[in-house]
């Protein structure tokens, strides 16, 4: 078999084609895709990826030809095909495993799935590096798997904050993101999270995931402002997961004095705020991006533990033919939550 099938995105379409077999170099591993989630900045760079692609070059990231087309994907489980050269063959072909999105690539790191220069899992096969490959346990199913990528990034978030005892928690916008966070702060035993989405669904996944007092932004004063409310004295801590402009001025406007706000949600886009206000009530500000690998492996041990009702979460799936279909389904969050790709299909 020297081809295989890619749902390839170009100009706003994904097209399923018959792409080469990828050959894996030095420490590489050819993998066969079992399944890959769909992300939220996924569907970005499906509305807007032109504009992305422009706006990181301002920080030194090469341009790409976009025309060449994109295999998406970073949110997966997978198993071992073959190896390249240089490799310790450790694990066995046909072992299912996983792995931060990142390829080694002459001594650089490419991130997988979002560049030309190597393909995403919305492929039947992928490169992956052998040194970051990680097993999956036994009996964990592979839709579970592909949510560790997802959750890794809540891990990260909260591990950032350096949450302390008395903490209170606020999670704005309950996306995959913001359900990670919430399923986080509960793992690390904070007992008051305020969770706001428009979305009803989502609202009803964020008490699912742990979180204690849920909030219609739509009905109320406001997430921060509830949670103000609840714990006038104690210690804040807000995660911003949402990614709406405007929506950083926001928090800084209403948070209390000496609040943490970790900034998890992505705005593609300029975005504006006061600093002013700030910088009176001594806000921490932390972005966010990514994981460590330690923070990938913790994640994968929660899903294996059955600790996280992960089950609620996965709201559909689809074969590479149906991947146009669900990115057309994810733009309404009653609908969904995570479709999960499977290239088998």
């Amino acid at each position: 078999m020297t081809i295989m099938r890619a749902a390839v995105l170009r100009n706003r379409q994904f097209s399923v084609e018959e792409r080469p077999l990828p050959i894996p170099g030095p420490g590489q591993v050819l993998v066969r895709t079992r399944a890959c989630g769909i992300c939220g900045s996924d569907l970005h760079l499906f509305r807007h990826g032109a504009e992305i692609a422009k706006l990181v070059t301002q920080i030194g990231v090469p341009p790409e030809d976009m025309q060449a087309g994109l295999i998406l994907g970073h949110e997966f489980v997978a198993e071992i095909a073959a190896f390249g050269p240089d490799t310790d063959r450790r694990l066995a072909v046909g072992q299912r495993v996983l792995s931060i999105p990142f390829l080694m690539e002459g001594g650089t790191l490419v991130p997988i799935g979002v560049t030309t220069r190597t393909g995403g899992a919305y492929a039947e096969y992928l490169l992956l590096s052998e040194r970051f490959l990680i097993p999956v346990p036994d009996g964990l199913p592979d839709e579970a798997a592909a949510l560790t990528e997802p959750f890794a990034i809540g891990v990260h978030a909260v591990a950032k904050a350096v949450l302390k005892t008395g903490d209170v928690a606020a999670v704005i916008g309950c996306g995959p993101v913001g359900l990670a966070v919430i399923a986080a702060l509960r793992a690390c035993g904070v007992t008051t999270i305020v969770a706001g989405d428009l979305s009803l669904k989502r609202r009803d996944l964020a008490r699912t995931m742990g979180a204690t007092e849920i909030v219609n932004p739509r009905d109320t004063v406001g997430i921060v402002a509830t949670l103000k409310a609840l714990a006038p004295s104690s210690p804040a801590v807000i995660f911003e997961c949402s990614g709406a402009p405007g929506m950083i001025e926001r928090i800084i406007r209403d948070a209390p004095e000496a609040a943490r706000v970790i900034i998890a949600g992505i705005c593609y886009g300029q975005d504006c705020i006061t600093p002013m206000f700030a910088i009176l009530k001594e806000i921490s500000l932390q972005f966010v991006a990514y994981y460590k690998e330690s923070e990938f492996s913790e994640a994968l041990a929660w899903l294996a533990s059955g600790h996280i009702a992960w089950q609620p979460l996965v709201t559909g799936s689809v074969g590479l033919a149906g991947v146009m279909s669900a990115f057309h389904a994810l733009e309404e969050p009653e609908r969904h939550a995570k479709i999960i790709i499977d290239p088998r299909r």
